[in-house]
């Protein structure tokens, strides 16, 4: 275990399949030059609008290279992040290098907090993975937060057009299913895409009050890629 300069105890992980794919795909430049989204400004909104957010301390899932950290950061939100990518993490301290001492490479499951947190943030994070992988994200999610606390999520919907070549592994009664890519850059990775319904009831099942949304974002692919990609944004608290 290490502590870092803002209080938090981790264990590093050691690298992973997952984490070496997404080296590679920041190394090419992934997300670079890319505007946060708006569900940022959302978070920025809801943390500012409530006393004891906005002087608590939040939690970034999957950080990445900071595109959508950076953003929250400048607001003055007090954030720590986590990504299992050390390339990600470096780009992510030389962006911005007030965040040093407040980053870890390590995974959700591996982490682990001296303290719980206000808000949690998980922005295209939970739904990589299988379903009972995915439901552990839902999981470690309320772990982590203090009671009253928020979680701020987007995630994958059951209604985008999957464009890269793949096989569906599992479906449920609901109407989610898991894909096991074949072609693409998550290429023989697990990615979920959630019903709003059975999104409901895993936060339900967690714990979770949904407080906004589910709201779904439908964006049209950049040509040569066709379809529609969508993503269900969730406001949801801890009581």
């Amino acid at each position: 275990m290490l502590m870092n300069s803002a209080g938090v105890l981790a264990v590093v992980k050691r690298t992973s399949l997952a984490s070496k794919r997404w080296d590679a795909e920041y190394g090419r430049g992934r997300y670079a030059g890319e505007l946060p989204i708006k569900f940022t400004e959302t978070i920025i909104s809801t943390v500012a609008g409530s006393d004891i957010l906005s002087g608590g301390r939040g939690l970034y899932v999957g950080c990445g290279n900071g595109r959508n950290f950076a953003r929250l950061a400048s607001c003055g939100l007090d954030l720590v992040g986590i990504d299992q990518s050390p390339v990600a993490i470096a780009q992510l301290s030389a962006r911005c290098p007030s965040t040093v001492g407040r980053l870890w490479c390590v995974d959700l499951e591996h982490f682990r907090p001296a303290n719980k947190f206000d808000y949690l943030i998980a922005i295209q994070v939970f739904q990589h993975g299988d379903e009972p992988a995915t439901a552990r994200h839902f999981e470690r999610a309320s772990e982590l937060l203090r009671s009253g606390g928020v979680l701020f999520l987007r995630v994958n919907s059951a209604s985008t057009d999957v464009y890269f070549a793949h096989r569906v592994k599992h479906t449920t009664a609901g109407g989610s299913f898991t894909v096991r890519y074949t072609q693409g850059p998550k290429r023989g990775t697990d990615v979920h895409f959630f019903s709003k319904q059975d999104l409901a009831e895993r936060l339900l099942h967690c714990g979770f009050e949904v407080e906004a949304g589910p709201s779904e974002d439908r964006i049209g692919r950049k040509p040569p890629q066709t379809g529609m990609w969508s993503q269900w944004e969730v406001v949801a608290r801890k009581p």
